[in-house]
């Protein structure tokens, strides 16, 4: 069973991972900023400095995971994920570098959950048994919102346009929230699967908005670099949230 110790280590870890992908998206969004400022102290070299830092820690949880003796193996999983992150980075692999790491963040996010005291406990019976329809919708959001966040990579490192990342968006808007909403409708009364889907929805919007501002601020020509970035940044590192969120709600 998971210690205390463990699960805030988990948390840290965790964290970290995001911190890293906002400091990536930040130097990306800088780079592609109307007007763009000195790097300054968040620059290549600092993210490289804290990914391979993040190495480290992801190596010293999956090291504490066997030791606790828990039979999920996901800290594992984020390992190797991590460290295929940092080595696509390394390289110059841009796209699968912005692809691996919300996979990451996913995964160290679900290990948390995992470790929760209330994992093992007795789960809470469910009286309805779920619809095929809910079942795909909660199968499918995961994959199409992983697909969604390579499209907005590709639209950020100037691979492709715009519009496939508009018509993901559209998509994946429609299937996490017509899974959380049929989940709330289905089971209002279920804990854990409510929370679920609360989540998902209040990220999924929080999502959307940052994304109608970023484009709104390139549409209407923004000449402050600092809106831009830093509106792009967060857009970015919520889409790893909304993985994690949508995972999260698959897993309940």
């Amino acid at each position: 069973m998971a210690t205390l110790g463990f699960r805030r280590y988990a948390v840290f870890v965790t964290l970290s991972v995001l911190t890293l992908i906002a400091f990536g998206a930040y130097i990306v969004s800088q780079a592609n900023a109307p007007q763009q400022s000195p790097p300054g102290l968040l620059n290549a070299n600092l993210h490289r400095q804290i990914g391979i830092a993040v190495c480290v820690m992801a190596f010293g949880l999956a090291l504490w995971e066997l030791k606790t003796g828990q039979e999920s193996s996901l800290s594992w999983i984020a390992l190797i994920l991590v460290a295929a992150e940092a080595w696509m980075g390394w390289i110059g692999a841009r796209l699968l570098h912005a692809t691996l790491a919300p996979l990451a963040f996913a995964s160290l996010a679900a290990a948390i959950v995992v470790s929760a005291p209330g994992w093992n406990k007795s789960p809470e019976p469910v009286v309805d048994v779920p619809s095929k329809r809910l079942r795909r919708l909660a199968v499918a959001a995961p994959p199409f919102v992983l697909l969604q966040t390579m499209l907005g990579a590709t639209y950020r490192h100037k691979v492709t346009g715009f519009i496939p990342h508009l018509a993901g968006a559209a998509i994946v808007t429609l299937i996490t929230l017509m899974a959380a909403t049929q989940v709330l409708e289905s089971y209002p009364n279920h804990r854990a699967l409510r929370s679920a889907a609360r989540w998902l929805v209040a990220v999924v919007l929080v999502q959307v908005t940052l994304g109608a501002t970023s484009f709104g601020m390139q549409l209407f020509d923004v000449r402050n670099p600092m809106l831009v970035v830093a509106s792009t940044a967060l857009h970015v590192v919520i889409g790893s949230v909304t993985l994690a969120a949508s995972v999260r709600q698959y897993a309940s």
